[in-house]
């Protein structure tokens, strides 16, 4: 969902082992110049769905019955 959004994923890094570590640590980003025109609401579900801890994400009923769907 979020590379049709701005274009690519919320994981940025100059090489694909940066990108795999941010991933790994669930570090991630919305850098203004690309995710600016996005809405919040859709930054927030994003952000729900890459919650490191799996008990803690949502599940896709739930992520279907978001206000941002």
């Amino acid at each position: 969902m979020y590379i049709l959004l701005c274009g690519y994923p919320p994981f940025n890094a100059d090489n694909d082992n940066e990108i795999l570590e941010k991933i790994s640590t669930g570090e991630f980003d919305f850098p203004e110049e690309e995710w600016g025109d996005i809405s919040q609401e859709a930054k927030q579900l994003i952000k729900k769905m890459l919650q490191k801890d799996p008990k803690k994400r949502p599940s896709a009923m739930e992520i279907l019955r978001d206000l941002w769907f």
